[in-house]
């Protein structure tokens, strides 16, 4: 199915589908339909590109942080998982990698065509792997594209891991390090600039209600203050980001990142300070 959206999807209309998702059986031989949706005429909204740099940590400018673009248009992938053709419920998918690429930063006064696309899936040992495309466009060139992959659990999944990363230092090799807390309302801070209003990330009694102890940080601002913290260290206005999500991160946090220069990539991860625990690992280039 191929459509092209006259408007941004709501994001409550979204959640509230989200929701209804629950009562989707998949089954076992699950197969996934290869959905794509378009909006033109996109453009960053001010308020909400400087709600996020204050949230994530990143200095205004005139160019798109490289997570915001993914942001910017989270709806779209979300409109095409709440169709009915769609046969996985909404609240049990997992996000697992993400890989970015631009060829040039994004200006936040210039007009985007955006589409999203469901691409491949495949099985693995803990389930079902699927791809989420989103790419932005301007006069026809190909300017961005996001790459999300993300997991439907399942118990008696078989195959691989999936795609392998690309080679990065270990951990014990990053001996840079930045530390810094993440309070326990961070989930709805950023939920009100990124509008990612997944239930795990807002209370502890919201999360509860999905399995998790306490709320949890939203992967992508993780990611994103990474990112922040490793332009104020110096690396580059970044042409691709790599990350692979670990462990969740329990709000209130206490944490560090630790990197390296490795050739014209940093590398990062993002670790426990009282535990044996990462949330996540990257490279930023």
């Amino acid at each position: 199915m191929t459509s092209t959206l006259e408007r941004p999807p709501s994001a409550l209309s979204l959640y509230l589908k989200a929701a209804g998702s629950a009562r989707r059986k998949p089954g076992k031989n699950i197969e996934l339909p290869l959905l794509e949706t378009r909006l033109d005429n996109v453009r960053a909204d001010a308020a909400q590109l400087a709600a996020y740099n204050k949230v994530c940590g990143f200095k205004g400018a005139e160019t798109l942080p490289i997570t915001f673009p993914q942001v910017m248009a989270f709806s779209l992938p979300m409109y095409l998982m709440a169709q009915p053709e769609f046969p996985l419920p909404m609240l049990g998918i997992v996000h697992v990698r993400n890989s970015i690429r631009q060829t040039r930063p994004l200006r936040a006064d210039e007009t985007y065509s955006v589409a999203a696309r469901i691409t491949e899936s495949r099985r693995v040992r803990a389930g079902l792997e699927f791809d989420l495309v989103t790419e932005y466009t301007l006069d026809g060139e190909v300017l961005y594209t996001s790459l999300m992959t993300a997991i439907y659990r399942i118990s008696e999944g078989k195959g691989g891991g999936g795609a392998k990363p690309k080679a990065q230092l270990p951990v014990q090799q990053l001996t840079e390090y930045r530390s810094f807390d993440v309070p326990a309302d961070m989930g709805r801070r950023y939920a009100a600039a990124g509008k990612d209003y997944n239930p795990i990330h807002l209370t502890a009694f919201s999360a509860k209600l999905f399995g998790f102890k306490r709320a949890i940080a939203h992967g992508m601002w993780s990611l994103a203050h990474c990112a922040a913290l490793l332009q104020e260290a110096g690396a580059p206005e970044p042409k691709e980001l790599l990350v692979q999500f670990k462990q969740p991160l329990f709000l209130p946090g206490k944490v560090a990142m630790k990197f390296q220069k490795n050739g014209d990539a940093y590398d990062f991860a993002l670790i426990a300070r009282n535990a044996d625990k990462m949330h996540l690992s990257g490279s930023l280039s």
